[in-house]
């Protein structure tokens, strides 16, 4: 049971709120939640964004990457239909899906939701319920984890390595159950295998232990820390026998939800010096694009007659034709040769360069953050 609220909501009973049933909603299923109300309905979903036919990654949960973000979606969606809404996401520890409702003892998925807010205890009784409805009690004894894994998560479990994330879990909470021991003395380890050691915390997640550089300091040490805590193990900061052996099987750890569906945005917001930097980059980038765009053409509009077409047509129109004529005489020597629409040429092709760069920096930051790499606030990088 643990393992399994673990994978589920890494044991995070309710929103920020603190009564909130901890909540992912799921815009598939209020495609498909919606049609059984109405075409109308359905159509309200869709119109904003709150409902596609089939799952998708890109924009399934594309704003639920924080609790504000899912409260604020939730709440988005009970506007067109509080119904639907409570019946597309899932609730509470076991992220039972609303629309378990009646198969749960309850008269609607919004009865459903009141009961779960800010009860633990309800949370558990519907985690047990499904379990026992979908028949998954003598395989979760078993730790047969895959028919778990599809009975709970459904056929695409593998994708997310459901089975593998509950046997580590489990793996994980039978040591922090067990009976403690004292930590063992610490090895005496060569630079090349604190170097391995530290390369090796640094591909499970523990990104806080730095770069790997052969010394076994108070990163070091607190990464190994972390990492025998997550994993159960007597909390040294030393590399025992024990240690070692977690080592070998560990799986790297699962990120926060809010730092795994964070958008650069959400950084940019929080302080990352590397996201504001990168968009201080792309402004500058679309202003040499700009300022590109009007040499080129500017230069060609002046080669193909443009200009003294433009002014005929503002002389036809009565407008001031002096005004415009000391406009032409201010701006024609930009665009009298070649030369202009080569620098423009230039700018514009550095601007599109300088733009892919910067959106390729932002891309790989918030990869970074996603995966759990960069250990620190966003606002310390």
């Amino acid at each position: 049971m643990l393992a399994l609220v673990e994978v589920e909501t890494s044991g995070s009973p309710f929103e920020k709120d603190g009564r909130t049933p901890t909540l992912l909603y799921e815009r598939h299923i209020a495609w498909r939640q919606a049609a059984k109300v109405s075409r109308a309905c359905q159509a309200a979903f869709a119109r904003l964004g709150l409902a596609i036919p089939k799952w998708s990654k890109a924009t399934q949960y594309k704003d639920q990457g924080t609790s504000a973000g899912r409260l604020a979606v939730i709440a988005k969606a009970r506007g067109v239909n509080e119904e639907v809404a409570n019946q597309s996401a899932s609730w509470g520890l076991g992220q039972t899906m609303g629309f378990l409702y009646a198969e749960l003892g309850f008269n609607s998925a919004s009865e459903m939701v009141d009961h779960l807010a800010g009860n633990v205890a309800a949370q558990l009784d519907c985690l047990i319920g499904e379990l026992n409805n979908k028949h998954l009690v003598a395989a979760l004894n078993a730790h047969e984890w895959a028919t778990v894994a599809r009975g709970y998560n459904g056929a695409g479990y593998a994708a997310n390595r459901y089975d593998a994330r509950l046997a580590d879990a489990w793996k994980r909470w039978v040591r922090k159950t067990a009976s403690t021991a004292p930590p063992h003395a610490p090895d005496d380890l060569s630079a090349d295998e604190i170097t391995d050691l530290q390369r090796k915390l640094r591909r499970l997640g523990y990104a806080s232990v730095g770069n790997p550089d052969g010394k076994f300091g108070t990163k070091t040490v607190g990464a190994l820390a972390q990492f025998q805590a997550h994993e159960g193990l007597p909390v040294s900061g030393r590399l025992d026998a024990a240690t070692r052996e977690a080592l070998k099987t560990a799986e790297p750890i699962e990120a926060p939800r809010e730092r795994k569906h964070a958008t650069a945005g959400d950084l940019g917001a929080a302080g990352s010096k590397t996201i504001r930097a990168a968009d201080r980059g792309s402004l500058f980038a679309w202003l040499k694009g700009i300022v590109g765009t009007v040499l080129v053409g500017g230069g060609a509009a002046d080669k193909t007659g443009w200009l003294d077409q433009a002014q005929d047509a503002i002389d036809k129109a009565n407008q001031a034709k002096g005004v415009w004529q000391s406009f032409l005489d201010l701006v024609h020597p930009l665009f009298a040769g070649p030369a202009s629409i080569l620098i423009g040429v230039v700018l514009i092709g550095a601007a599109v360069g300088a733009w892919f760069l910067f959106d390729r920096i932002k891309g790989y930051r918030v990869a970074d953050h996603n995966s759990g790499v960069h250990a620190g606030p966003s606002k310390g990088e």
